[in-house]
């Protein structure tokens, strides 16, 4: 391996990093929060009060990694600054494969933080929906066809039918939650937004008929019509427009294009991380790579 940005660490320096970041100053048993802990041969700590036995990977999404944590450490890097595995790859001579494992791991670790720590938001929120996904000219030849045969391919509002439809909103303070969707029903959207931004809000939306009615919910809505060209227009001294929402599709794209084609499974998590990115937009790069290791060290995935 070639290290860039740990060149000038140790193993050691690289390892406590971790540590500190899943127990802080102090190293407590997980189960009993005791102090008293022997260390074993194997690397592993046993609590003299209850013998749990556990190590530094132990209920992370770290756990089934063999990887050391230097090169995690060196990948993380790579990962802040946001080159896609292969090149991650050929400028560190690890292998692709364990490169887009490692990453992979990253980007559903942020999905988990993501969802549990974006519940409800308030105050001035702007809606908008979008679809993601190849264009169908840019898709393979042979599924080009296949979609031709089914009939899969419609004009109009029905072509985005092989794309996946993703809701979101931007409250104005600068947070971004994002959600796939099964489609752009009334019903489908009001539930998110029921669910997920506090009554009395102001809420700005487009004209899409799935929006009406949110007044009568108890919302203060607010509309956009793109279709005359208005963009931004003001009512009661306050900015109404989707502007924030609308720059974050375009940045979301601009992203996800540089992976050349991400697969249905992983889709989520390359859109979550872009939330993500965008929501902390203000942590320099060594702040971020601190944050994404508190969040590998503090979350255990859910098939553990």
């Amino acid at each position: 391996m070639i290290k860039r940005y740990s060149a000038q660490l140790t193993e050691g320096k690289i390892s406590r990093f971790f540590s500190h970041a899943k127990y802080g100053k102090n190293r407590v048993c997980k189960c009993c929060r005791s102090r008293v802990l022997y260390k074993l041969g194997d690397r592993r700590y046993e609590c003299s009060k209850c013998h749990f036995r556990f190590s530094l990977r132990t209920n992370t999404y770290l756990k089934q990694s063999r990887v050391s944590f230097d090169i995690w450490y060196e990948l993380l890097w790579w990962f802040v600054y946001g080159f896609t595995a292969n090149r991650t790859a050929k400028e560190t001579q690890i292998s692709q494969k364990l490169v887009h494992r490692c990453f992979t791991t990253v980007r559903k670790a942020i999905y988990e933080y993501e969802e549990n720590t974006i519940k409800t938001v308030f105050g001035t929120v702007e809606i908008d929906e979008t679809y993601v996904g190849p264009k169908f000219k840019n898709r393979r030849k042979k599924n080009r066809e296949y979609y031709r045969k089914v009939n899969a391919v419609r004009r109009g509002r029905g072509a985005k039918t092989l794309l996946q439809p993703v809701f979101g909103f931007y409250q104005r303070n600068g947070t971004v939650y994002v959600e796939f969707i099964s489609d752009a029903k009334k019903k489908t959207l009001q539930d998110i937004i029921k669910g997920r931004i506090v009554l009395q809000s102001n809420i700005y939306t487009d004209t899409w008929k799935s929006y009406k009615g949110l007044n009568k919910k108890g919302y203060h809505h607010q509309t956009i019509d793109h279709g005359k060209e208005e963009y931004v227009k003001v009512k009661k001294g306050k900015k109404v427009h989707i502007n924030g929402i609308e720059g974050f599709w375009g940045y979301l794209k601009e992203q996800l294009l540089k992976h050349h084609g991400v697969s249905k499974t992983n889709l989520i998590y390359y859109v979550k991380e872009q939330e993500f990115r965008f929501n902390n937009r203000h942590l320099v790069t060594d702040d971020m790579v601190t944050k994404i290791i508190k969040i590998l060290m503090n979350s255990t995935p859910p098939d553990v």
